[in-house]
Order: structure tokens, then sequence, then C-alpha cells
């Protein structure tokens, strides 16, 4: 049985190559600006293949879980809706991304650092008040006070 890794652009800008069948989106591939990660993705043999609009829908309802849904891109909900369709390892190196997978249950594999060691959720809170605001509310509703966004670990 073959290993799919699902790849984002990091795999690509730093030349390391996971074993495993490698997998990425077209969004991946166009974020890819020099010709050296252009040609990587080509040379380390990466399919490009767009995920389902369910398992997208699933992803990002998961990145709101997790209030990581503020930091990632279209092109990471895309690899991390790849990755839980075909049950494969994500490789790549933001921490956001790491986050989401983890809390889906997803093998992770860090391209050029370290791991996330823990599952994190990341709220918004009222710098005056301390009111934990909802992941779109950019202000406090109780004191009109702009928010900052923290992370709490979960055990």
């Amino acid at each position: 049985m073959d290993v799919y890794v699902v790849a984002d652009a990091s795999v690509f800008i730093w030349g390391k190559r996971p074993d495993g069948e490698l997998i990425s989106s077209p969004a991946v591939e166009a974020e890819l600006k020099d010709l050296r990660s252009r040609s990587r993705f080509h040379i380390f043999g990466a399919r490009a293949e767009a995920p389902s609009s369910q398992a997208l829908k699933a992803a990002r309802q998961a990145a709101e879980e997790t209030g990581d849904i503020m930091v990632l891109s279209s092109a990471d909900l895309e690899v991390l809706a790849l990755a839980q369709e075909h049950g494969a390892v994500l490789a790549t190196d933001d921490y956001a991304l790491q986050n989401v997978a983890l809390h889906l249950g997803l093998k992770i594999e860090p391209v050029g650092q370290q791991a996330i060691k823990r599952k994190l959720r990341r709220v918004r809170r009222c710098r005056a008040c301390g009111h934990v605001l909802e992941v779109n509310e950019n202000t406090c509703p109780d004191c009109g006070t702009p928010a900052t966004k923290k992370k709490r670990c979960i055990r």
C-alpha cells in the first residue's frame, strides 16, 4: 500500500522530499514563485489535485473550531482537505496548519523545523475587559476595544 504525503509550499521551498506518493494542490503550485521551487514540484513527482468541496468544507470547519481560520490561506485549507481525503501525512512547517491537522487526527511531518508539541486553540480576547470574542469579531461588543489574538494549550 502506498503512503500518501500531501505537501504544502515549504516542501518545495526547502527542497526536502518526504517519502511516499506526493500530492499537492493547484493553489500551492501557484504559490511557488521562484524557478527552483517550481522545478522541485516537478522533479519530486508531485501531482496537483483539487480537493472535493465536502473535504474543503470540513477543513474550513475544523480551522474555525481551532481559531486558525484567521491565519490560514486558501492553499492551506486545500492541502488540509487533501490530507483528510487521502488519509495522508501532511508535510508542512506551518504551525497553524499542523495544529488543525492534529485536531483532525492527521499525521504531520515537519520539513525544516520542529513540529508543534501541543494542540492549541486560538481565541480573540478584549484588551480592556477580557471578554472572549468570536473568531470573526475584531472589537469587543461590551466595551468597543480592539481584540488581541491569544493561544491556549489544550490538554
